[in-house]
């Protein structure tokens, strides 16, 4: 994957169910609310300070970890490893993906969709 908005798949249905339930016990309740807060947004698709907001956690750096922690988890169980233009694995690709049309500054009101 070369950068944040790719949306084609990095893994089956099948192979999604198996990495969460394989992380199920590291994750965290605050990463298990960050999951399903996203699963529930329109169209599959949120910020991070929308989560932050939802979730009434303290900034969305502290999402934004929790959830990238997350993602890592999953992606290692997946055998993924998420790429961008810089180089430097976004783990959060491993759930989701930015908008086509997105500004490439992943800051707070950056929208990402959940990969089904």
């Amino acid at each position: 994957m070369n950068n944040i908005s790719d949306a084609l798949p990095v893994a089956t249905v099948e192979q999604f169910r198996a990495a969460l339930l394989a992380v199920r016990q590291r994750m965290t309740d605050v990463q298990l609310r960050l999951l399903q807060a996203h699963c529930r947004a329109a169209d599959h698709t949120i910020s991070l300070n929308d989560l932050t907001d939802v979730l009434r956690l303290e900034n969305w750096s502290s999402t934004r970890n929790a959830y990238r922690n997350y993602a890592r988890l999953i992606a290692e169980a997946l055998r993924f490893v998420p790429g961008s233009e810089s180089k430097k694995a976004v783990w959060l690709c491993a759930i989701a993906h930015g908008q086509p049309d997105a500004d490439s500054k992943m800051d707070g009101d950056f929208q990402w969709t959940m990969r089904p």
